[in-house]
């Protein structure tokens, strides 16, 4: 039974961020190592199959380590910029891929150089690049306003995509968390995993984590959770919330079950959630 849960970890890390007028940085200092440290632990002790960091929190030094865990793995190591544009780092089976982002906020450097893509074209001209398999399962990786561009239509049109890993680094979660709601009406078997970062942009108090999980839940298995102390949105596909600290989630987590408990083929989803401190 287990073989059919896919096991996801993802991360939200505070780091610190600068720009000049082409570029983003990550300032690597000692408290994000800490916090990678850390995450290094929570590999070793889940075995996830999926690991997820926020945008702009790629760290060039940890490839190595990236290429030998990624075996039968999906990691998306977050994003950086290269010559003015935000590339999404993604390490599986042993490969690098850098996926270009194709639509920015009005804060992003990137936006003064390019136009955002248009739904139609992202689908025919980049959707392929952005999705990767694990499991025999479709995950869609988009970069933040990718997400809140495209996702809607493309879980409509795509219903064999399992999960889309979003990875922001955004001050304002709630319009995402509307736009999610808004997906998740639509399209109740398909995941969103929204990661967000929580960062000072030039020492000034920026994005403010909140990273959050949708998708299909079974009621009871989300009342369990509001029990536990999670925090949990009212909508029917809201599995769970993080804080505006440096937190993890944990879970794993099937989109082939039934809802019925008195079914033989009854499967308890999600399963296995957790989240603390890093």
């Amino acid at each position: 039974m287990r073989n059919k849960y896919i096991k996801v970890l993802g991360v939200q890390l505070k780091v610190d961020l600068d720009c000049d007028e082409l570029n983003e940085y990550l300032i690597e200092n000692d408290s994000l190592y800490k916090q990678i440290t850390k995450v290094k632990e929570l590999i070793n002790k889940k075995n996830p199959d999926i690991i997820a960091l926020p945008e702009m929190c790629y760290i060039e030094d940890m490839d190595d380590y990236y290429l030998k865990i990624s075996k039968n793995r999906l990691i998306v190591a977050g994003s950086i910029y290269k010559n003015g544009i935000n590339y999404t780092v993604v390490f599986n089976n042993k490969n690098k891929y850098l996926v270009r982002k194709y639509n920015a906020s009005g804060a992003e450097p990137m936006i003064r150089f390019q136009e955002n893509t248009s739904t139609d074209d992202f689908i025919k001209y980049h959707l392929n690049e952005h999705i990767f398999e694990i499991k025999n399962k479709k995950i869609l990786i988009l970069n933040c306003m990718e997400y809140y561009a495209h996702a809607y239509t493309i879980s409509r049109k795509y219903e064999d995509i399992f999960a889309i890993i979003c990875i922001c680094s955004n001050s304002n979660q709630k319009v995402f968390i509307e736009e999610s709601k808004a997906l998740h009406n639509h399209s109740e078997n398909i995941y969103s995993f929204v990661i967000n970062c929580i960062s000072n942009y030039q020492k000034e108090e920026y994005a403010k984590g909140n990273t959050y999980i949708y998708g299909p839940i079974q009621y009871h298995e989300q009342d369990w959770l509001k029990k536990e102390g999670y925090d949990i949105d009212n909508h029917s596909c809201s599995i769970l919330k993080l804080s505006n600290n440096p937190e993890y989630f944990y879970g794993e987590f099937t989109n082939n079950f039934s809802r019925f408990g008195r079914s033989d083929y009854y499967l308890n989803n999600p399963k296995n959630i957790e989240t603390g401190n890093l």
